[in-house]
């Protein structure tokens, strides 16, 4: 065992970690009953992590959090309050700070991400996720900061199924949930699909599209454990809820995430998570395309991880501003020792998310993406065009979930 690899025990009874640090790596685990958290410490010296990895647990994601409205206050403020709110979900499922893996964190600009982040590592300690960041409008225009993560439940029963849950202080005219459980089993990634139509129209098609290609796993709306919208504009969200209400009609309404994109002719991409039974397989992550959509060599229809033991990267970012190909490389660079670190390589990638805010950065990622995929097996992905990555100077922020080699 490296023996700079800490352990932080999350209860009084003797357990065995199966999770393991891999040689020659800084990493700290956390475990309770057969449940391990691995962190794997970044080189910039910020207290980030190059990746998360959490085996055997039930994962909580919420749903796109964002400041009560009304409220006006600074960055600091709201970033205190959506931690707050974070903080009550965590109590709903027994759950503490050190049992988040990932947080998707959508900002105002790039002098909120840095109020945020250090929010976040005050909040997180020496216990922080993986954190992907990008600049966009959100539900409430108030709001110069969202927030939606992923969480490790600490429920003494766990379902055995997808269960989607509100609590108290949520919208009383709103169906959706502020958390859902994905349970012990495979998870599903379904690449953005997008259909034609103004946006009641297009948002409707495309529900009906992921519904098919939901009947394609053989899984239902049921086994739907959180969706991402990407739109334009924002202040027409009203529009694609009522849409997503109606196509969950009967049925609890998952968690849902929006990011304003800058599109080309269509004014929605929709991307889903979904929970399905463990299957076996002699690969930790699998590959498909319904048999009416055409496959592409640089990213998959779907992607399945098989099992319960995932890896969380950040968000990264060139670590230099330069053209549109050094980003890309620097970005791919950092993906692959982190990969090495956690245990896993750019064979077994399962769900990419590009947002990308300028035309030659997107070209050149299209260009050099077969440089580093298999293309019998790139990720399921969606590529999003914004107005800004909330970074200085960069123009390109990838974030990834792999699977682990064995």
């Amino acid at each position: 065992m490296n023996p700079n690899c800490r352990f932080r025990c999350c209860s009084l009874v003797t357990v065995i970690a199966i999770g393991v640090c891999l040689p020659n790596l800084e990493c700290r685990m956390s475990n309770a009953a057969d449940v391990t958290i691995q962190r794997f410490e970044s080189d910039s010296g910020s207290r980030t992590v190059s990746a998360v990895r959490v085996a055997n647990a039930a994962l909580v994601h919420t749903t796109q959090l964002v400041p009560d409205k009304g409220r006006a206050e600074n960055a600091q403020a709201q970033s205190e309050n959506l931690l707050q709110k974070l903080d009550h979900l965590l109590a709903q499922h027994g759950s503490d700070r050190a049992d988040v893996v990932k947080a998707n964190v959508y900002v105002q600009d790039a002098a909120v991400r840095e109020a945020f982040l250090e929010a976040l590592k005050t909040w997180a300690g020496d216990d922080m996720p993986a954190v992907s960041c990008v600049a966009t409008p959100l539900p409430n225009p108030q709001a110069f900061v969202g927030l939606d993560a992923v969480f490790v439940s600490r429920r003494k029963e766990i379902p055995q199924a997808v269960l989607q849950e509100s609590n108290a202080d949520s919208d009383k005219k709103s169906r959706g949930a502020r958390t859902s459980i994905l349970p012990s089993g495979d998870v599903v990634y379904v690449s953005g699909q997008a259909q034609p139509g103004d946006l009641a129209e297009a948002t409707r098609a495309t529900l009906d599209e992921l519904s098919r290609t939901l009947d394609f796993l053989q899984l239902t709306k049921a086994h739907v454990v959180q969706l991402k919208c990407f739109v334009k504009p924002m202040k027409d969200i009203d529009i694609v809820e009522k849409q997503i209400a109606k196509f969950f009609e009967g049925e609890p309404i998952p968690p849902v995430s929006h990011v304003e994109w800058i599109s080309g002719s269509y004014p929605i991409e929709i991307e889903l998570i979904a929970w399905a039974p463990e299957s076996d397989g002699s690969e930790s992550v699998s590959y498909s395309t319904p048999p009416w959509m055409k496959s592409s060599p640089v990213y998959s229809r779907v992607a399945r991880i098989h099992g319960n033991d995932r890896i969380y990267l950040p968000g990264f970012f060139a670590k230099e501003s330069g053209s549109g190909a050094e980003q890309v490389r620097s970005v791919f660079e950092q993906m692959e020792q982190a990969l090495e670190q956690s245990g896993s390589d750019l064979k077994h990638l399962a769900k990419a998310t590009y947002y990308v805010s300028d035309d030659k950065v997107s070209a050149d990622l299209n260009r050099l993406r077969p440089d580093y995929y298999d293309p019998a097996r790139p990720p399921a992905a969606s590529k999003a065009m914004v107005s800004a990555i909330g970074i200085a100077d960069r123009t390109l922020t990838i974030d990834m979930i792999a699977a682990p080699t064995q």
